[in-house]
């Protein structure tokens, strides 16, 4: 079976590496703090599982490296069989893609590996394709919910559904490929498609986050109090409008619910704190760049304006800056 090298030891990093090493599958984990690694070596990975027949408390044991100790290993073994089989799941924030992870990325697929991007916004896979060629590169969206709890444990919040698929020109032995990925995925206990209209879907998230996450930053709210409140829904509506053009420029159909789909975001994931304010609590980067930042960087090259997204953008990465945002 072949291996699956998950890079990235935040919620969905841990919970897939959990829940992979819990069925059985070949996996291992990648992290770029030491502290982290040995944490995880000693304890393993703690996941809880909130609901469901599943719920409760389990460990998963698993071989956990440091990322520029295995990407030294791979630049220096060369083409070697271990390095051409396999998948690698990149689970870290789109912030963390540049020029130097991404030829990390590149030594550990090697010359045959698959890599499989979950982040949020757009532009980082222009950064991989640097190193690996665009049809071994595969895009992610995911709907499952995960919490970390610390260094080495992770709460499964919400089940939810993935879709990948190919970034590049297919074949049949991509499809088969990603056919068995599916397969060990859904051994884990993920509902897992293969999707062939994946860049629909990326933008259909991204424009979901576009509203969401940047809003809830900068009110410092839970999903669901963005529908409580009547004066935010034209902001809403504005900031979606915006990003649905500049995906008609792009070539892009949203699908006719697509609006909705915002709307139940927030309902289902109404006590969650998206990502972008959890960032911003913790002092932390957040992605605005690859999500609103995204959106204006193409609406520039089309020769349009997003005022709504240019205002939200500026707000946010303002807050960054403050140490008490």
């Amino acid at each position: 079976m072949a291996r699956i090298v998950i890079v990235g030891a935040g919620a969905i990093g841990l919970l897939l590496a959990a829940r992979c090493r819990l069925a059985g599958l070949d996996v291992e984990l990648l992290v770029r703090r030491r502290e982290q690694a040995e944490r995880i070596r000693s304890a393993g990975v703690q996941l809880k599982e909130a609901a469901g027949a599943a719920a409760g408390e389990q460990h998963a044991r698993l071989p956990v490296r440091l990322l520029s100790e295995a990407a030294r290993a791979a630049e220096m073994d060369g083409d070697s069989a271990p390095r051409q089989a396999g998948y690698i799941v990149l689970a870290v924030k789109q912030t963390a893609i540049g020029a130097e992870l991404a030829r990390q990325i590149g030594c550990l697929a090697g010359a045959g590996g698959l890599v499989v991007c979950l982040q949020n916004g757009i532009g980082h896979i222009d950064a991989l394709e640097a190193f690996i060629p665009r049809e071994r590169l595969l895009m992610a969206v995911t709907t499952e919910g995960a919490l970390r709890l610390s260094d080495c444990a992770v709460a499964h919040t919400g089940r939810g559904t993935t879709w990948i698929g190919t970034a590049g020109e297919g074949g049949a032995e991509a499809a088969r490929r990603q056919k068995k990925l599916q397969e060990m995925l859904n051994l884990a206990g993920f509902d897992v498609f293969v999707s062939n209209n994946i860049n629909n879907r990326v933008w259909q998230k991204l424009l979901i986050n576009a509203v969401v996450n940047p809003l809830t930053a900068i009110f410092g709210v839970k999903n669901g109090e963005l529908l409580k409140r009547p004066e935010w829904l034209p902001l809403m509506r504005e900031l979606f409008a915006e990003g649905a053009e500049v995906a008609r420029l792009e070539g892009i159909r949203l699908p006719d619910d697509a609006w909705e789909q915002v709307l139940d975001v927030c309902r289902r994931t109404a006590g969650n704190r998206s990502s972008m304010l959890q960032d911003l609590m913790a002092g932390r980067p957040t992605e605005i760049e690859a999500i609103n930042g995204g959106l204006l960087a193409l609406a520039s090259r089309h020769g349009i304006e997003l005022p709504a997204n240019q205002a939200v953008y500026r707000l946010v990465k303002a807050m960054e800056r403050r140490p008490d945002a």
